[in-house]
Parts: C-alpha cells; structure tokens; sequence
C-alpha cells in the first residue's frame, strides 16, 4: 500500500470519529434540553403547590409546625406521623423538625404560626423562675456569647447524664418576637406551667393559649396524651379547654410523676 493510500485511509479514520464525535455531542445535547424541560415543568408544578393561593382561592392557610428535639435520641415516628395526619386533614399546612433539625436558630427565629408542638425538653431555673426549652444543639461555651452572658440561652442537662448538654432558649423568647400572636402552644415537656414569669411573657406577646404540664412527665405518657388532645379539638371538634377536661377525666395524670396537663388562656384575648 503507498504512502497516498495510507494517508487516504488515516483520513477517513479520523473524520469518521470526528463524525461519531459530532453524533454524540448532538445525542448529548438533546438529552440535556429534554431532562432541562422536564425539571422546568416539575419545578412549576412545585412553586404552584408551595403557593397557597393557586389552589384556595387565595385563602390562607394556616400554618402548624411540630419541633422534635427528642427526637434525637428517642424518636416517635408513630406520634408524628398520627399528628401530622390528624392537623393534616384538619387543613393545617404542618412543618416538621426533628433530631439535629432543632437548632437556636430554628427556636429564636419561627414566626406566624397557628399552633406550635413542641416535643422537646424543658426545665425551670431555680434562680429567676424561668422555663427554658431545649435544642437538639450540642452546647458550645463559645458560642453565642452575648446571649449566654444575659441568661437568653443556657447549657442544659436532661436526667440522662450520657446525652448533652444542649443549648436551651428562654422560653419566652421562643420565636421572632411578633411571631407569635394568636399562636396556641403545646408544650410537651416537664414544668411547662411552673414558672409564672415565662407564662407572663408569653400572653404579653399575644399567644393566644398554652397547654403545659404542671409538673414533670413521662415521654411516653405526653405522647399518648398530645395526640389524644389534638384528636380531640381537630377531629372531633371540642375546645382545647374541653379536650383537656375529658382527657384529665378519662385518662388522668401522668401515671408516674402525677402530673396534670393544664389549659391557660390569655386573659387579654
């Protein structure tokens, strides 16, 4: 074979790849432009879902959200899941946060919800009376310094000395500060009622009601009973002030420490 021939030859080689080259680039290209296509049309389908007003005649929904620091270390995925149903069908947009989720941002930073689940641990200062709910945030002395030194967060223990500590808000802090109005608020820990400075705090940034235990309470003991409570108002249709009643009736206090669940209003609104 001469050397015209070889040459001949290399160069077909060559613009044949070029050509399978060329081909793929193009299949490439194409498959981009439809997986482009369909992302674009999912994602319009999602940002017509997130918008309230394209399938309620503009008409709010209100917004309920479920904080599950416990979660972190003993989750209940049933009760979320019986909660989340029940507020669901109820016509609540719901928001759940559980585990590592329950940071100080998250507690010092909601706004405009309804109804605020908060399944978390909670403790009274023996100092100044006040209630401090825990994050599922490892504590830090080297974090948050301004709000450590003026007693807004605070290291905190559970009785279970092999977790923690936490980083704890100041109950009444809980939240942008005009988030909360007209906000009802279940809280799932222990001493939710003890301390009168925090309650004081609350109703005068216009939460609407508190439902708390007057003492400590067994986990599985508030699980049961929150689910029961919220049934009780969402489903089948009694008052919060009654749903407590029947349930403090039918069920009693807590089995262990005695405790009662207990319904406060503001007397304001």
């Amino acid at each position: 074979m001469n050397i015209r021939r070889k040459r001949y030859l290399k160069a077909e080689e060559s613009l044949s790849e070029y050509r399978r080259i060329a081909r793929r680039r193009i299949i490439t290209a194409a498959i981009f432009t439809i997986l482009a296509v369909i992302l674009a049309y999912h994602l319009s389908i999602l940002s017509v879902r997130s918008d309230p007003s394209k399938y309620t005649g503009g008409v709010n929904i209100p917004k309920a959200i479920i904080i599950d620091g416990i979660g972190l270390t003993k989750p209940n995925l049933s009760f979320l899941r019986v909660v989340y149903e029940t507020l669901s069908q109820a016509g609540f947009d719901v928001e759940i946060y559980i585990g590592r989720q329950v940071t100080m941002k998250l507690l010092d930073n909601m706004k405009g919800y309804k109804l605020i689940v908060l399944r978390v641990h909670s403790a009274v200062d023996a100092v100044y009376g006040d209630l401090y709910l825990f994050s599922a945030e490892a504590y830090n002395p080297e974090q948050y310094i301004y709000e450590q030194l003026y007693g807004e967060y605070r290291e905190a223990y559970t009785f279970d000395m092999s977790e923690g500590p936490y980083f704890a808000i100041r109950a009444d802090l809980l939240g942008d500060y005009d988030g909360l109005k007209d906000t009802v608020i279940i809280l799932m820990g222990c001493n939710g009622t003890s301390s009168d400075n925090s309650i004081r705090r609350f109703f005068d940034r216009g939460v609407k009601a508190i439902i708390a235990w007057d003492g400590y309470v067994s986990l599985e003991y508030t699980d049961k009973v929150t689910s029961t409570l919220l049934r009780l108002v969402y489903t089948e249709k009694l008052s919060y002030s009654e749903a407590v009643q029947k349930i403090m009736n039918d069920m009693g206090p807590d089995p262990i420490w005695r405790s009662k669940l207990v319904y406060l209003t503001n007397p304001e609104i």
